[in-house]
């Protein structure tokens, strides 16, 4: 029988965490690279699927030793008190990672130790104990007392000749000495938790730390030198272990842009030996799609059966014309095909499939989501960014100068808005919202845009630019200029 649309509740949730996503999880080689140690850092804007990839390693694996460290709601505020204030202005927040990312590898060594009377084992259950109540403290709780008190857990280093009976978290602004005791205190609980876990062959274990952009809603400094220390921290940790056969492989998960402005000296080493950009490509999303129809409709289902066979205007197929309106994030791709179903479901039609003018009219629908994703990821970085997007379009074509955007931008911009013209492109480029006219080979010219070229750059001497085809229906533009 043939397949029908009028059943199917969508394609799918937008957001990896709301959407039953390991029904049809597509393995990439982001799972291979973490799988073999290769990768400390994920990174990818938001929707290029981090979170997927999260879920399939603490969800859909059979592998116990992976766990979520989710970030949303984390107490930011509490850790921005944690300050070692010996340590340089880069890393004055890597003891606290350092501590916080030992005491979950701890907690999950004695989750599943066979052996509780084990010396080592009775130490590091003494410690939780003592300062949590239990073996498995919440991710927020983990820096929120105001001292930790060591009864058992014998110190492999020693502050100033002393053992410790105890660490002070909260600390003085004259006070230089937390970093160094809450390493000594992290490096005891590591070496305890690897002799407990090399003895019984546990591991190794994998800790994804996700959503770490959650609450972020403006430029901090504080911040910033957080999500430094806390991939210094990794960093770190994960050479150390490379000694004890990796046990311990902490993973971060970061938005590009996040990524893009955090400022420190190894940057660019981490960048090109341990770090992975998330990227889909026009087969990969075509793939990922094909199993949700699978998953989702039947078996046997495939895309040429849901979509009729008409081409859109100028012989272009229905995959194409919606790739063309996403950034290349399966997120997209997913809600602008719901928007078709839902297009769709307002005809009579049986057996229902999608039809040119179901696609036409989800672009609607599907640039107002856009435009949000875009407030998303763009509002941190600069408050005032619509009024470049109206200035867009006050031109009314899709593809326009310089000299007018520049002309409509200083008609739009407000006092508080101190992002010059020049800024302004160069920002909307970074964001995807907007491509640059370059010269190609043999006379011809192309669309740099840098989701799909990232390696081109911005160019400060373009003239001309194009909007992103998604922005198209929400900036009310056109395709050509009239008359």
């Amino acid at each position: 029988m043939p397949i029908s649309l009028r059943t199917l509740e969508s394609f799918g949730d937008v957001a990896a965490e709301d959407d039953a996503v390991l029904e049809y999880f597509l393995t990439t080689d982001a799972v291979e690279r973490i799988t073999t140690n290769k990768t400390l850092l994920v990174l990818g804007r938001k929707g290029a699927g981090k979170t997927a990839i999260v879920r399939h390693f603490t969800e859909g694996c059979e592998d116990k030793f992976s766990k979520a460290l989710n970030l949303r709601g984390y107490p930011w505020n509490i850790h921005a008190q944690r300050v070692d204030r010996g340590a340089s202005d880069i890393e004055t927040y890597v003891s606290s990672w350092r501590y916080l990312i030992a005491l979950e590898f701890a907690s999950l060594i004695l989750r599943d130790t066979e052996n509780p009377q084990y010396e080592k084992v009775i130490d590091l259950t003494a410690f939780f104990n003592d300062n949590y109540g239990g073996i498995d403290p919440s991710l927020s709780d983990i820096l929120r007392p105001r001292r930790l008190r060591i009864s058992k857990l014998n110190l492999q280093s020693a502050i100033l000749g002393n053992q410790l009976g105890g660490v002070e978290l909260d600390r003085g602004a004259g006070d230089l000495q937390l970093g160094s005791e809450l390493n000594a205190l992290s490096g005891s609980i590591l070496e305890t938790a690897y002799e407990v876990a090399a003895n019984e062959g546990l591991g190794p274990y994998i800790l994804h730390f996700d959503e770490l952009d959650q609450g972020l809603s403006a430029k901090d400094i504080s911040r910033s030198k957080m999500l430094i220390g806390l991939i210094l921290a990794a960093r770190d940790i994960r050479r150390e272990t490379e000694q004890r056969g990796s046990l311990l492989r902490p993973v971060i998960y970061l938005r590009s842009d996040l990524w893009d402005d955090l400022e420190f000296s190894d940057k660019n080493k981490i960048s090109q030996t341990v770090a992975l950009n998330l990227e889909w490509s026009s087969d990969a999303l075509f793939a990922l799609v094909a199993e949700r129809i699978k998953a989702r409709i039947e078996p046997n289902a495939v895309w040429d059966e849901i979509v009729d066979p008409d081409f859109m205007r100028g012989s272009q197929t229905k995959w194409n014309h919606i790739l063309a309106r996403t950034f290349l994030r399966p997120r997209d791709v997913i809600r602008f095909l719901n928007a078709a179903l839902t297009e769709a479901k307002r005809r009579e039609d049986e057996p229902l499939i999608l039809t040119n003018p179901d696609i036409v009219n989800s672009r609607e629908p599907y640039s107002a989501y856009l435009k949000e994703e875009l407030d998303d990821e763009i509002l941190p970085h600069w408050a005032r960014w619509e009024q470049a997007l109206q200035a867009c379009s006050a031109i009314s074509t899709i593809t326009f100068e310089r000299d007018d955007f520049i002309r409509e931008y200083a008609n739009r911009r407000t006092q508080d808005n101190d992002v010059e013209p020049d800024e302004a492109l160069e920002l909307l480029y970074r964001f995807s919202v907007i491509g640059y006219a370059r010269r190609s080979g043999y006379g011809g010219s192309s669309w740099a845009f840098q989701y799909t070229d990232p390696q081109a750059g911005w160019d400060n001497g373009a003239t001309r630019f194009k909007v992103h085809l998604g922005l198209k229906e929400y900036a009310k533009l056109r395709e050509e200029r009239q008359g």
